[in-house]
């Protein structure tokens, strides 16, 4: 397999064990695992150390995008930020690794197309290890320290596997879902590309935040999150050898797109296998999300969240809710009271409770 060399977390059902794992990868964890990458990737920018590193910084970013829909602190959208620029060098740079895999792999040494393939990223490669060099320069190593203290300590407030952090699975699952069933109508290349990227999205929420529904689905998101992304890799493969004019006659260029074709359609077709029908693993990754009312009441939960992480007195201001809700009751006393402000009323009272 070409891609996804991350280790899941262990399958075991035992909570005891998927905590204890959870300690091991919270988010102080990765964020000096960076720290750590950047010294290591530095000596060369080889394939695993620019790869581990951007796996540590994956994880980070991913974090931080799901405090970013639950906690207003501005320090969340900053430490993602500072790494996208080194995220994005080494992602170049990864992709050049990738292709030289799947080159070594599709075709013998002494094949013309792929003589000027692996010559043409050589090249590119040395150009984009400047890149990132350039870019790990510029990464503030003190700055994300400082967040590494304090950003950690926020993320305390709220426990993992929470109703909270099943809602926003279920935001996720419900893009990434949306985007499968039009890859699956279309079929095109950008289609599919989207779908990686959404159900890389949910996978992150579901990695990070739900360690029972991981420990359970995380093998199963995993391959079909790298079948997408092998599908990937052998679109910009071919849009590359293309660009460069890599086939030295129309023989060769068939030959190539046939067997790229081949590869990339036997990925989709398992994808399809895991992904479609009664069976389907969309289907049994929504069981496990809120349902019905569920739904209101986690969404209730996240704003109540929100609100607390914005008020310096949250509990007076829950206290003043409770007087007006007394007032209110007070108020309307034996008056008939409308549907609609009975349930304006619910809402308030939900958000205090």
């Amino acid at each position: 397999m070409m891609r996804g060399q991350e280790s899941p977390l262990s399958a075991s059902p035992a909570l005891a064990t998927v905590k204890a794992r959870a300690r091991k990868t919270g988010l102080r964890f990765w964020m000096e695992r960076v720290l750590q990458e950047c010294d290591q990737v530095c000596a060369g920018f080889g394939p695993d150390p620019v790869h581990d590193l951007r796996v540590a910084l994956r994880r980070c970013r991913s974090i931080a995008d799901g405090f970013i829909a639950i906690d207003p602190d501005p320090a969340w959208k900053e430490m993602k930020k500072a790494g996208r620029r080194l995220f994005s060098r080494l992602g170049e740079l990864r992709d050049v690794h990738v292709m030289q895999e799947w080159v070594g792999k599709l075709a013998s040494p002494s094949d013309p197309s792929a003589i000027a393939l692996l010559q043409f990223l050589a090249a590119r490669e040395i150009e984009l290890k400047q890149e990132a060099a350039l870019a790990l320069n510029e990464f503030d190593r003190k700055q994300w320290r400082r967040w590494s203290i304090k950003l950690p300590r926020r993320t305390t407030r709220l426990r993992q596997g929470s109703m909270i952090f099943k809602h926003l699975a279920l935001e996720r699952w419900l893009h990434a879902h949306d985007l499968h069933r039009r890859a699956m109508r279309g079929r095109s290349r950008i289609a599919f590309h989207k779908l990686r990227i959404g159900l890389k999205r949910f996978r992150y929420i579901v990695e990070n935040f739900l360690p029972e529904q991981h420990a359970a689905w995380g093998g199963d998101l995993k391959r079909v999150q790298d079948l997408l992304g092998e599908v990937h890799d052998l679109d910009v493969l071919w849009a590359t050898a293309t660009q460069i004019h890599a086939f030295p006659d129309e023989e060769s260029r068939r030959r190539w797109q046939q067997t790229i074709a081949d590869e990339r359609n036997s990925r989709i077709h398992v994808y399809r296998d895991k992904t479609l029908g009664k069976s389907s693993l969309w289907y049994v990754w929504r069981s496990e999300l809120p349902q019905g009312r569920q739904v209101a009441s986690a969404a209730l939960a996240r704003l109540k969240l929100w609100a607390s992480l914005l008020d310096p007195d949250f509990e007076h201001s829950q206290r003043i809710t409770q007087l007006a809700l007394q007032l209110y009751d007070g108020l309307t006393g034996a008056l008939c009271v409308s549907a609609q402000a009975a349930e304006q009323r619910a809402s308030v009272r939900a958000r205090t409770s």
